[in-house]
């Protein structure tokens, strides 16, 4: 086993899955890709391994591991959900030009007033977008 990955295998089990190479190969990706994966990306990613595997199955498989707490599955507006396998509570930075996401983290749940329809809403999480453009977005448009 890999000391940077956790065992793969183990988690599947604890998360109460069936481990398939399926499976193990899309966590795997998701372990080792640097950002927040489109299920697009991990079908392309995993495709030549597993030539049989259809996009709806990358899609299922995904949902179902966001489902059990393997991965968080982010939806911004019409986009298409993107997978990360940082589960802890955190929010987002998104590049309005190149649809960049960067993680960030708060302390403790921002100020806000909530509408009188709400009164008694049990907030059980919550997610805060930040939108703007990246530096690099920025560099690339002072040229």
């Amino acid at each position: 086993m890999d000391s940077h990955h956790p065992d793969i295998p183990t988690l599947l089990k604890d998360a109460g899955l069936r481990v398939t190479p399926q499976r193990e190969a899309i966590l795997t990706f998701l372990m080792e890709y640097d950002g927040h994966a489109t299920v697009d990306e991990i079908y392309k990613a995993i495709h030549p391994t597993f030539p049989s595997m259809s996009m709806s199955t990358v899609y299922n498989t995904v949902k179902h591991f966001a489902q059990v707490g393997l991965v968080k599955e982010i939806t911004f507006g019409d986009n298409a959900s993107r997978f990360d396998i940082n589960v802890k509570p955190h929010h987002h930075l998104v590049c309005r030009k190149c649809g960049a996401l960067i993680d960030f983290y708060m302390d403790k749940l921002p100020s806000f007033s909530l509408p009188p329809e709400a009164n008694g809403f049990a907030i059980e999480d919550y997610h805060v977008e930040v939108k703007g453009i990246c530096p690099s977005c920025q560099r690339a448009s002072a040229v």
